[in-house]
């Protein structure tokens, strides 16, 4: 098997095989020529590509609360 052939398949098992979830497979080279190798994937690691994600807004803004000294001037903590 040429490593073209091999990466081909690697690339089909990877998308197609029912187990792709627990295995993953790649090219390497061996004795005898390239190869497919299977790996496990480790638990709690996720092989399938994530779905459509909620989108999220800015919170309204708030009224100001503050008092006007504290806007203006910064409050008595500032300065020294």
């Amino acid at each position: 098997m040429t490593r073209d052939e091999a990466q081909q398949q690697a690339s089909t098992l990877n998308d197609e095989h029912p187990e792709r979830g627990v295995y993953r497979w790649m090219a390497r080279e061996g004795v005898d020529g390239w190869q497919v190798a299977r790996i496990t994937v480790p638990g709690g690691v996720r092989v399938d590509p994530l779905h459509e994600a909620v989108e999220s807004r800015p919170s309204p803004d708030a009224p100001d609360t503050r008092t006007s000294y504290d806007r203006n001037v910064g409050g008595p903590w500032v300065g020294g």
